[in-house]
């Protein structure tokens, strides 16, 4: 006898907005989670405030996710970012916008997010059983008939395998789940960091640790070609650079980075031309000719940039700013308009916010999540080929997709 209509595999969103759907359809559905708790890495998201989508129209969606767009249209249709938002209202967690469209809960907790999904899910009696690791499917004639787990076998018609990606491995993603597809037949694309931040050769980057740049364009570079540009805010690290900029181009970058370095240039100053920047850095110049070049910089970047740029062209920080020449007001524009940075490494996969690879999506049915391969079988979230820029994208991907799965099965 099947205990189960639905078994969900992992206690990510995409798994409980899954497990809550069927139960609201009337099934049967437990809910395994091999942490001591749900939502491990759903409350990490946006540094604990959760951005949860984005309010950006279904085509904006449909075209950031690139070749995994047209899959997701089904999913993107059946709850979209206003049936989120609305969900979300419905249990008690009300909504802001903010830059670019990113949608957060109000009290910028991204507990309210996960308290009411697990209210959602407890109001159509989901079971859930935490400290359960799934070992293997139980599939026969084709067809899935429970799983295995280190707590004995449970039986059911239908599972879900929603365990998320490679990233954040503290949190319970550790691939489970693409060993469990892989297992019976389904094709794994491999796994590499979607949106993650890269190391440099330059290791002055060290003493600009913590030093925010706003409203900078970044073009990265390989062999003379350029691969990538954004506009927006970047952070320099201990290793080198990150920040929403650098990991909206990440993707890109990183599938280049076998063919060896990236250049990236830093345009501080993306609105003026290195002509005007040359005349304002000259008033400045006559305004403060009696004082350190350095504090002429600061019109233009953070002190402490200032000064590193100073040390890259050469020029005496304390130098007087009515000694500088003409060559050298040219050099220090030169690094204003374009900072050179030589990226060597992505970091470890594990510090990822998102993963790209996993299920390969032509053996999945976009309008059920099914497997194409064994019956009764689904998918959602990050354990898909699937992945999105920053901004409320990849988290909208895992609960519309743990949607449509919970809406199909069975």
């Amino acid at each position: 006898m099947n205990n189960y209509d639905f078994i969900v595999v992992g206690g990510g969103p995409a798994g409980m907005m899954a497990a809550g759907r069927a139960a609201e359809r009337g099934k049967r559905v437990i809910l395994l989670e091999k942490n001591d708790r749900l939502g491990k890495k759903l409350l990490m998201c946006a540094t604990g405030r959760c951005n949860v989508t984005n309010t950006a129209p279904i085509q904006v969606f449909i075209s950031s996710y690139g070749r995994g767009g047209h899959f997701l249209r089904t999913a993107l249709e059946t709850f979209d970012n206003e049936k989120l938002r609305s969900f979300l209202l419905s249990h008690n967690v009300e909504t802001v916008v903010e830059h670019k469209g990113r949608v957060f809960p109000k009290s910028q907790r991204a507990d309210s997010v996960l308290q009411a999904i697990e209210k959602y899910m407890r109001d159509y009696q989901v079971k859930i059983q935490t400290n359960t690791d799934v070992l293997q499917l139980i599939v026969e004639d084709n067809r899935v008939r429970g799983v295995e787990t280190n707590q004995g076998s449970i039986s059911g018609d239908n599972v879900l395998i929603a365990t998320g990606g490679l990233s954040y491995p503290k949190t319970g993603s550790t691939g489970d789940g693409y060993k469990l597809a892989a297992s019976i037949g389904h094709t794994i694309s491999p796994p590499y960091p979607a949106i993650i931040a890269f190391e440099t050769a330059e290791t002055w980057v060290k003493s600009l640790q913590g030093t925010p740049l706003k409203n900078v364009n970044i073009s990265a570079y390989q062999s003379g070609a350029k691969i990538t540009e954004h506009f927006g805010e970047a952070l320099f690290t201990h290793y080198g650079i990150s920040g929403p900029a650098i990991l909206d181009m990440s993707k890109q970058m990183v599938e280049r980075l076998p063919k060896g370095s990236i250049q990236i240039h830093i345009d501080f100053k993306p609105k003026h031309t290195a002509e005007g920047l040359e005349d304002m850095l000259l008033n400045q110049i006559k305004r403060q000719g009696g004082k350190a070049v350095k504090s002429c910089m600061t019109l233009f970047v953070p002190e402490k940039l200032g000064t590193v740029l100073l040390h890259l062209c050469d020029i005496e920080t304390q130098k007087k700013a009515s000694q500088i020449t003409s060559p050298e007001r040219k050099k220090i524009v030169r690094q204003l308009k374009r900072l050179p940075l030589t990226l060597v490494r992505h970091r470890p996969i594990e510090e990822a916010i998102v993963t790209a690879g996993g299920v390969n999506l032509g053996e999945v049915y976009a309008r059920t999540m099914e497997s194409k391969l064994v019956k009764g079988l689904y998918f959602a979230g990050e354990t898909l080929d699937i992945d999105g820029p920053t901004g409320g994208f990849n988290l909208q991907a895992a609960f519309s997709t743990g949607y449509l799965a919970g809406s199909s099965a069975g």
